[in-house]
């Protein structure tokens, strides 16, 4: 069994709460209970928390051992080095703190299922191992708070609406408690682009409330109107209709699989050896709407992007490409993908899409391109695909009119980002338009 302190890695996921957030942390807690018998505080680091709040006792949990306590603490302050899932101690008027963020992937298979059977066991709901590691502290946090404890914790904002982390939504609606989350409007931590969020939930409170806020860095708050912070809804997630969107393609990494026409060039690669490939719309302009040659020559193989899939899917492969992939040293192939396969460099092929979407975007909704080349989505570009005879220009008329910005929450600083089952409602909505109309 993989100890707690291999599960995850501890250096990327270790992250210093700066200390005035610190202190809006508490001011925001604090409204809820004026004093706290006793504090829990996960991830405790430096016990940093410990410097604010009011509170008769306060005992951090911290797997890093190399993590002592600063100065200046009070004598009530209590640290325990370890894994906080192993800890037996439970019944405390809060549980707060920083969690690891830590991504599913990145979290070791054996740990990582025993913990969400243990968790499944005792709250009855399935956790979806996709989940990242907030989320397991999430429900941690409210298995050792008392009967009428609160939650209080900084994690990124996304766990309200990622589907990953349903199951502790429906923990926390099944018991009513009320919720309140705080959504920063600008980020608090350096070099971590994650929207972060103050999210509280009230055990004591059983009204079933889910309240949503934004809260600056010096702690002014104001109420959103829904999670999206829009009067609108957010987008519904559904399965793939008779049109669908698919992820970009991964076929190991991009600095070996798509080239940039310099590269290709050097590599002596002809385009023979090689198929249109869209790894970012970012640079694009939004009015841009058809992926003509021209433009394709102008925005991609010009300016130097990877726009170059090589064809290393099936046989026969040229001389020349044979020679390029044999001078691949092993260091730049070391990934997961690549390693899984039979031949490192044989990825599967997916079909060239009709409209070619960047999922991130800043303003209003993602660039959508009619792909008359024929080119293939990469990385963060998706596709969209149909079963059925359709218009890709009405399609992508049509999507252009959607104001995605309202219904979908941040993601990083301003960016938003839109998931793949989330476009699948929506293509279902047009083709439902389109089936009633024909």
């Amino acid at each position: 069994m993989t100890t707690p302190k291999t599960a995850y890695e501890l250096v990327k996921s270790q992250v210093d709460t700066p200390t005035e957030i610190v202190g809006v942390f508490w001011r925001i807690t604090q409204e809820y209970r004026t004093r706290f018998a006793t504090v829990l505080d996960f991830g405790a680091g430096d016990c940093r928390f410990a410097k604010h709040g009011r509170y008769a006792r306060y005992e951090g949990i911290e797997i890093d051992a190399t993590k002592l306590p600063g100065s200046g603490l009070p004598a009530t302050v209590i640290i325990r080095h370890g894994c906080a899932f192993e800890d037996p101690h439970s019944g405390y008027s809060a549980c707060i703190g920083n969690p690891p963020y830590v991504r599913h992937h990145n979290l070791h298979e054996g740990w990582r299922n025993a913990i969400a059977i243990r968790l499944t066991k005792e709250t009855g709901q399935r956790i979806n191992r996709k989940c990242n590691l907030y989320v397991y502290f999430l429900f941690l946090a409210l298995l050792k708070a008392k009967y009428d404890g609160l939650v209080s914790m900084l994690v990124p904002y996304e766990w309200v609406s990622r589907p990953s982390a349903k199951p502790l939504r429906d923990f926390i609606s099944a018991n009513q408690w009320h919720v309140d989350i705080y959504r920063f409007t600008e980020p608090i931590f350096d070099g971590v682009l994650t929207t972060a969020s103050i999210s509280i939930i009230d055990k004591r409170n059983r009204d079933g409330k889910w309240q949503y806020h934004q809260v600056s860095k010096n702690g002014k708050t104001a109420r959103l109107a829904s999670m999206t912070g829009s009067g609108e809804g957010m987008l519904a997630y559904d399965k793939r209709g008779p049109l669908w969107a698919m992820r970009g393609m991964s076929p190991g990494t991009q600095k070996v699989f798509t080239l940039t026409e310099g590269e290709r060039i050097h590599a002596g690669l002809h385009h023979e050896d090689v198929l249109p490939c869209i790894t970012s719309l970012r640079d694009l302009p939004r009015d841009l709407t058809n992926l003509m040659p021209d433009v394709f020559h102008k925005r991609f193989v010009e300016t130097g992007a990877r726009c170059w899939l090589i064809k290393s899917h099936a046989d026969p492969m040229s001389p020349r490409l044979r020679a390029y992939l044999d001078s691949v040293p092993a260091s730049k192939r070391d990934t997961w993908t690549c390693s899984s396969r039979n031949l490192w460099y044989r990825y599967k092929l997916f079909p060239a899409p009709g409209l070619l979407i960047g999922t991130g975007f800043t303003e209003f909704g993602p660039k959508v391109l009619i792909n008359s080349i024929q080119a293939h989505a990469v990385g963060s570009v998706c596709g969209l695909y149909a079963d059925v005879k359709l218009s890709w220009k009405d399609l992508r008329n049509y999507l252009a009119t959607i104001d995605f910005e309202k219904r979908v929450v941040s993601h990083a600083k301003i960016l938003k980002k839109i998931e793949i089952r989330q476009f699948n409602a929506v293509l279902n909505a047009y083709s439902g338009q389109e089936n009633r109309h024909g």
